[in-house]
């Protein structure tokens, strides 16, 4: 796409991604139109006033038909529905074009992309990814939805590098021309249901993924996936499947991209994996007290980041759960249940969980994230775990699953 001849860019949503966006427009010489639903007070005025002289334009508070009108593109961060959203309604009012950040910034680059989605597990694998072919294919880059917005690094790149990007559904909703050379998909079960009416809209997004591969192109897929039939009529690329090369799917996904789609070996992968300690907020053990371990899995926002856990997990678990429910059925985690000796809930969702689960485990309320930790070292023996996987968004208390995860290792260090 040539954007030589649009001029007025507006921005929809001004968190982190909304700031890059920003400052990337900026050095492109386009003139910014910045429109958020939140108030100016929940942003660092400081940052306001300097992009304000920047020459910036700014709307607070919501969204509006005169301050859209003067945009010929409007550049939607992932957090802002283009369906749902005042803003979305606005621009198709008024016939603007509406990308997301994803799309845009793939066409200021020349760079191959590697393309990983999934409802879990991504993260460690793009993390991983990104690893494996920086020490063996020289210059990548890694952003997306890890938390590394697209929009910072974008006009950096050369045709000869390589882009390892994390997707979300919500970031792959809005695909135009976005092309990946390599994409992936670690798993797929209902997520976002509080953003899609149904499933089939959550799979339809995630399959955007495919939408402009080529023969030339390579989908690596999970071999165990109920959806694997279906998958492979998605895509016009060469596809490679994974299963169980190595000890989890995640590092198992990351050999077949590697091998498959950039001819490294299975050693080139081991020396990296050997290497890995593992992300913050997933499954990240943050301290011992008395022989219970506390464990920081803030990550999982679905159920099925959960089951992982759990099943990964050994000994007995007190599981701290709850937080904005994202309409998913929670009971799908008894089955992997055995080892957990209570739950403590907290958050929007804590009622919704105990109805679920108060059958297959004792389950208590709280009301903060201080209390609920404190009353699970109260309620732990010696070998216990005391582990944070919640199940749900982070947004009804927290500004986010990071920001969740750090409180929580807060609390627990000053226990």
């Amino acid at each position: 796409m040539n954007i030589d001849n649009i001029e007025r860019v507006g921005v929809a949503g001004f968190a982190k991604s909304g700031l890059y966006l920003a400052y990337l427009l900026l050095k492109l010489k386009k003139k910014v139109f910045i429109t958020e639903g939140k108030e100016a007070s929940a942003f660092p005025s400081v940052v306001i006033e300097k992009l304000r002289a920047l020459g910036v334009s700014f709307e607070f508070g919501g969204h509006s038909e005169n301050f859209l009108k003067n945009t010929q593109l409007v550049v939607f961060s992932p957090g802002v529905d283009t369906v749902t959203s005042l803003a979305g309604a606005l621009c198709r009012k008024l016939n603007i074009m509406q990308v997301g950040e994803i799309e845009f910034c793939s066409w200021l680059t020349k760079a191959r992309f590697v393309a990983i989605t999934g409802t879990n597990g991504k993260t460690t694998t793009t993390f991983l990814t990104y690893r494996v072919l920086k020490e063996n294919k020289g210059s990548v880059y890694l952003g997306g939805n890890i938390g590394i917005p697209f929009s910072s690094f974008v006009l950096k790149t050369k045709p000869r590098d390589i882009i390892v990007l994390e997707l979300s559904s919500f970031q792959l909703e809005t695909i135009i021309e976005f092309k990946p050379y390599v994409a992936a998909i670690t798993n797929i079960e209902p997520d976002h249901m509080d953003r899609y009416p149904e499933f089939k809209n959550y799979f339809e997004a995630k399959m955007n993924i495919f939408k402009n591969q080529t023969a030339d192109d390579f989908a690596v897929l999970n071999e165990k996936s109920e959806f694997l039939t279906d998958l492979r009529r998605r895509t016009k690329a060469k596809v490679v499947t994974f299963a169980d090369e190595f000890e989890n799917e995640n590092l198992s996904c990351v050999y077949r991209i590697a091998s498959g789609a950039f001819g490294l070996s299975k050693l080139d992968c081991q020396k990296v994996f050997s290497k890995f300690t593992g992300l913050p907020h997933r499954l990240q053990l943050i301290r011992k007290i008395n022989g219970v371990s506390f464990i920081n899995d803030s990550k999982a926002t679905n159920p099925a980041s959960t089951v992982w856990a759990l099943k990964n997990l050994k000994g007995s678990i007190i599981l701290i759960a709850g937080g904005k429910d994202k309409g998913l059925d929670y009971d799908q985690i008894i089955p992997y249940m055995k080892n957990v000796k209570k739950i403590n809930l907290f958050g929007a969702a804590a009622k919704k969980i105990d109805s679920a689960l108060s059958k297959a485990a004792p389950t208590q309320f709280f009301n903060s994230l201080e209390d609920v930790v404190k009353g699970s070292l109260a309620d732990a023996k010696p070998g216990d775990s005391v582990v944070l996987s919640p199940m749900c968004a982070s947004y009804d208390m927290f500004k986010s699953y990071i920001d969740r995860g750090r409180q929580f290792k807060d609390i627990v260090n000053s226990l």
